[in-house]
């Protein structure tokens, strides 16, 4: 849930901070102090497109900062597909920094992050449902997804998406194997001819490293054997000089008798004794790889031309050995298919054929369960309208068939009727935004217990209704309040009066600027808002009584 907020330099809001309770928080205020504002701050900590013209007049910059608390399952793991750092203790981190330049920051916990990305997150955090922003209420290609939440049918959905994407994959192959002859032909050539330069290169795992090894051994050689004379020239003996495998053997000869009569020196001398016979060997192996360092230039032109062909297949086919072997294992297979194009297809084609039966069995059970679930749907949401003084309002759920795709086999939409004798339309051609909002709050109270969004916010749900009608509205945002956290912009004492934490918002000005506050009402507080929302600006005692009455009758 939302459990702390921030703005800064947003619009006529100079620095403002909000901590947000469960249940039913509501923001009330005179027009024009900044509630909408508010919203607006949300949305762009959300990842929602904003403008720079948000930020405050004379300002750099402006920025939104939210932190959420006990974030749900589906939220952590969408932060982990998007590679995102969860909390241990559950918390969610959010700042949104606005420029005047037009550029923006997002992060998350800490780390940067895109503003679709951020967007994404967004949606599965909070819910905001106003007049003139109703989301995926509005949207009809999301409204499978109201019926899918409220039947429990994510595994009737995964098992047809799983077949369909198989089935799509299967049937993209055996068009491809359906190129005409021409295509075929000039294919085939063309796979025969890689196909050929790989094979023909007989290409070995671990030789291209083998290769350089030796490369850099020819171009080095005359280094290497003047190293070896060398080494051999100073530990061998000559005609001018001896070696120093004789000096060594010399010292120890030296050196035994005074081993007799200087213990000290047995240790010395065995040490200087291995040491000879360790050089003495040392000196064959010198002699050995002497003998084997003949530099031949043939050789090395060969093992130049090998690296340079490695080299150009490596190009082409890719950076390793195993990589140019996989890309030719895959050409063959293409190869076969298309030189047996007749024969592989027939096949494919049966295969489609049988999974093609599969997805449509799994489609039409996801399609049964979803009207069945229409029915459940439309019952409840019928409900929920008529206690929220909406009994003439017809709700109804469209299917109609399509070609399969990666949500079914039917384009779901909702549509309703207002008044009696009124057609059934979509609802995005719904005039009155008061009506929408007070739908979009029975359709979240039917899926308060299915895991939706853990906080929505309804801005103005209250717009021209009656008392009675407010009051209803009032209970039933406490009703889902006791499941999510619900924030609530209103303008009516009864859905004030149902608060579980109230907040007025309020503004001033000062040496010619304006600048909204926010404050959290305690109880006396609470009695004069709801006084000022009945009466207006001078309030009377019997006001005051009004509403002390209103906050006993809701907290009953």
């Amino acid at each position: 849930m939302l459990s702390f907020l921030k703005i800064e330099n947003i619009a006529i809001i100079e620095s403002a901070e909000m901590e947000f309770s469960d249940g039913l928080n509501v923001l009330s205020g005179e027009t024009g102090a900044g509630k909408s504002i508010i919203i607006d701050s949300i949305s762009s900590v959300l990842g929602e497109r904003t403008s720079r013209d948000l930020i405050r007049t004379g300002a750099s910059k402006a920025k939104v900062t939210a932190l959420f608390s006990n974030i749900s399952k589906e939220v952590i793991g969408t932060m982990e597909e998007l590679d995102m750092e969860p909390s241990e203790d559950g918390s969610l981190l959010i700042t949104r920094t606005l420029q005047a330049d037009g550029r923006n920051a997002c992060k998350v916990n800490g780390s940067p992050v895109t503003a679709t990305m951020l967007r994404q997150l967004g949606k599965q955090l909070i819910s905001i449902h106003g007049q003139h922003d109703s989301q995926n209420l509005l949207n009809s290609e999301y409204h499978y997804r109201y019926l899918d939440i409220l039947g429990d049918l994510d595994s009737v959905f995964n098992t047809y998406n799983k077949k369909y994407t198989e089935y799509l994959a299967l049937y993209r192959e055996f068009r491809n194997i359906q190129k005409n002859a021409e295509e075929a032909a000039s294919r085939i050539d063309f796979l025969q001819f890689e196909i050929k330069e790989i094979e023909d290169a007989g290409i070995q795992v671990g030789e291209f490293e083998e290769l350089q090894r030796k490369r850099d051994l020819y171009r080095n050689s005359e280094k290497v054997m003047n190293g070896l004379r060398k080494a051999l020239s100073d530990l061998s003996d000559s005609e001018e000089s001896r070696g120093a495998v004789s000096l060594l053997f010399d010292a120890t000869g030296a050196m035994e008798p005074s081993a007799k009569y200087l213990p000290d020196m047995d240790k010395t001398l065995g040490q200087i004794t291995e040491a000879a016979y360790t050089v003495q060997e040392s000196v064959e192996v010198l002699k050995d790889a002497l003998y084997n360092s003949n530099y031949d230039p043939k050789e090395q032109a060969e093992v130049e031309d090998r690296l340079a062909l490695l080299q150009k297949l490596r190009s082409k086919y890719g950076p390793t050995e195993e990589d140019i072997l996989e890309y030719l294992k895959k050409e063959k297979k293409e190869l076969y298919q298309l030189e047996h194009r007749q024969e592989t297809g027939a096949e494919l084609e049966k295969q489609l054929e049988e999974k093609k039966g599969a997805l449509l069995d799994s489609a039409k059970a996801l399609h049964d369960a979803r009207v069945k679930t229409a029915e459940e749907f439309e019952n409840q949401v019928g409900e929920e309208l008529r206690f929220l003084n909406m009994p003439n309002v017809v709700i109804k759920t469209s299917f109609t068939h399509c070609k399969l795709n990666a949500t079914g086999s039917d384009i779901i939409e909702f549509l309703i009727s207002t008044n009696p004798g009124e057609a059934l339309k979509p609802l995005a051609k719904i005039a009155s935004g008061g009506e929408l909002s007070r739908i979009m709050l029975a359709i979240q109270n039917v899926l308060s217990s299915k895991g939706n969004v853990q906080t929505m916010i309804f801005d103005e749900i209250d717009t021209g209704v009656s008392g009675s009608e407010a009051e209803r509205i009032a209970k039933k945002l406490h009703s889902v309040a006791e499941k999510n956290q619900v924030l609530c912009i209103t303008h009516s004492a009864q859905v004030a009066s149902y608060a579980d934490a109230h907040m007025k918002i309020s503004k001033e000005v000062q040496n010619g600027k304006t600048y909204t506050r926010v404050k959290k009402l305690d109880h006396k507080g609470r009695v004069e808002e709801l006084a000022r929302i009945i009466g207006g600006e001078n309030i009377t005692d019997l006001q005051r009584q009004s509403a002390e009455e209103m906050l006993t009758h809701a907290g009953s």
